[in-house]
């Protein structure tokens, strides 16, 4: 049975909060490099580690910049936050399906590939 991700699914801003918070931890300790794809593979491989460490796992509390002390780093999570909108936006407007997790999470790597 095939797995049918439809626009308006609950795994597609998940996704995109997830990478948006382990980014954001990968860029306070001056991680460089592959952000995108190493915080979708943590997301799928420790859903519950995930869970624990994040416990306000919403859009809200991924926009905020606050943890990240250099001013550099910041301003570019906040580029990265203002593009992860964007591709949000471009899935729910096009009515984009995925056909599996997988598809999904190679959707939004290639998307941001400049953080990556």
């Amino acid at each position: 049975m095939a797995l049918k991700i439809k626009s308006n699914d609950d795994r597609i801003p998940a996704a995109a909060v997830a990478v948006l918070l382990i980014t954001r931890d990968r860029m306070a300790r001056a991680q460089t490099g592959g952000l995108i794809t190493a915080a979708l593979v943590d997301f799928r491989d420790d859903y519950a580690g995930y869970k624990a460490h994040y416990p306000q796992r919403t859009l809200a509390a991924a926009k905020d910049g606050s943890p990240l002390t250099n001013a550099a780093r910041r301003a570019d999570y906040l580029k990265l936050v203002a593009a992860m909108e964007t591709v949000l936006a471009r899935i729910e407007r096009n009515k984009t399906q995925f056909s599996s997790l997988r598809e999904l999470d190679n959707y939004l790597a290639f998307s941001l590939k400049q953080w990556d």
